[in-house]
C-alpha cells in the first residue's frame, strides 16, 4: 500500500502543528498548505524523453527548463490512466500525480520500459510539496508569471492556474523545513488545510483523477487540450489514435464543468448528475471539495447538458447544482 507522505516531514509538520492546520484562515489571501495528495515519479535515463513522448499526450520535445505541462497518461483506447502535472528537472522529468495513483501508473509505464534506457523512481521520500497562495509575489524569490510556468532554483516554482495567484513549490525534506519556516512565521502566512488547496484546484479545472475515475475518461472529456497538455502534431504514443480521431471529427461527447452546491452534507465523489428536464443521468461527479460556504465539483457531462438550468446530484435529496466559470 501507497505511503501517506514522507515521514519525516510529516513529523516537522506535526512538531509545528501544520498537520492540523490550527492556525488556518479560509479567509485570507495569503496561506500556505502542505499537500497531501499529490506524489512524484521520476523517470532519467538516456531514452526518457523519447519514452515519455511515447507515452503521454504532451509534446516532451517542448518542454523545457522553464515550462511545464498539464498532460494525461492514457490506455490503447485512449482513456486517461492517470493526469499529471511534468517538469523538466535537469536530465530528469519530474510527474506529479494522484498519490492514489502512484503504484498504478508506475506499473503501467513499466510494461512500456521494454529494453530503453529509462529508469522510474517513487519520489515519495525525497520531494515536499507545498502548495503557495500569496497576493504578494516576493514572498519567494523568482515567483513565475505566466500558468505552468516553471522557476528553478532553490525549490522548484510551479505557477497554476487560473486566475488565483497559486504556486506548487517542490523541494527536498532540508529545503521544504526551511522555507515552510520562512513563509509561516518570518512571512507570517496562515496555514491552509489541504482540502483548502483541493478547492482550488478543483475550482481552477484541474482534473486530477482517482481508482474508480481511472481509465474512464478520453483527455478532452476532462478539458486536457484547453490546458496545453496535448499534441496533435506529435508522432504516435498509448491511445493517440482515438485522441486524434476525437480532435479532428469535432466530436468529444462530454466535457469537464465546474458546478456549485450550496449544499454539502450528503454529496460523494462520482455520484450521477441528473438532468431533471430529461429525467435521467447525464453524467458524474469525478472530484470534489466542501468548504464552509458550499460544495464545488468537477463533472464531466455532455455539452448539450450544461445548458439545463435544472441539473441535480442523486442523492437522497437531489441537491440543485449551477454551473459556474473556472476560477
Amino acid at each position: 500500500m501507497t505511503k501517506k507522505m514522507n515521514p519525516e516531514w510529516l513529523d516537522f509538520l506535526k512538531s509545528t502543528s501544520a498537520a492540523t492546520a490550527e492556525n488556518s484562515t479560509l479567509q485570507s489571501s495569503n496561506t500556505v498548505t502542505a499537500i497531501t495528495d499529490l506524489a512524484i515519479i521520476e523517470v532519467s535515463g538516456k531514452d526518457a524523453a523519447q519514452f515519455l513522448q511515447g507515452q503521454l499526450t504532451c509534446n516532451i520535445n517542448e518542454l523545457t527548463a522553464s515550462n511545464s505541462f498539464f498532460a494525461a497518461f492514457c490506455n490503447a483506447k485512449g482513456r486517461t490512466i492517470s493526469t499529471l502535472l511534468i517538469l523538466k528537472n535537469n536530465e530528469s522529468f519530474l510527474l506529479i500525480l494522484a498519490l492514489e495513483l502512484l503504484e498504478k501508473v508506475i506499473a503501467k509505464l513499466r510494461m512500456y520500459i521494454l529494453r530503453a534506457d529509462v529508469q522510474l523512481h517513487n519520489r515519495l521520500n525525497n520531494y515536499c510539496l507545498m502548495g503557495l497562495n500569496s497576493t504578494d509575489t516576493s514572498v519567494i524569490s523568482h515567483c513565475p508569471g505566466s500558468d505552468f510556468e516553471v522557476s528553478n532554483h532553490s525549490e522548484i516554482t510551479v505557477k497554476i492556474p487560473v486566475k488565483a495567484n497559486r504556486y506548487l513549490l517542490i523541494s527536498g525534506i532540508d529545503r521544504a523545513k526551511q522555507l515552510w519556516t520562512e513563509l509561516t512565521q518570518t512571512q507570517a502566512l496562515a496555514i491552509a488545510e489541504p482540502s483548502r488547496w483541493r478547492y482550488q484546484d478543483i475550482s481552477s479545472g484541474l482534473p486530477w483523477l482517482d481508482q474508480e475515475s481511472s481509465e474512464q475518461y478520453i483527455p478532452q472529456m476532462l478539458n486536457i487540450d484547453k490546458l496545453g497538455g496535448i499534441s496533435f502534431q506529435k508522432g504516435c504514443y498509448t491511445g493517440q489514435e482515438i485522441i486524434a480521431r476525437t480532435h479532428y471529427l469535432g466530436k468529444t461527447k462530454r466535457e469537464l464543468f465546474l458546478a456549485e452546491c450550496d449544499k454539502t452534507a450528503l454529496i460523494e465523489n462520482h455520484m450521477h448528475i441528473i438532468d431533471n428536464n430529461k429525467q435521467q443521468s447525464v453524467g458524474n461527479i469525478i472530484s470534489l471539495q466542501t468548504d464552509d460556504q458550499n460544495c464545488r465539483m468537477l463533472i464531466v457531462i455532455p455539452s448539450t447538458a450544461s445548458e439545463s438550468n435544472n441539473l441535480s446530484v442523486d442523492n437522497s435529496t437531489q441537491d440543485k447544482i449551477k454551473l459556474i466559470a473556472f476560477q
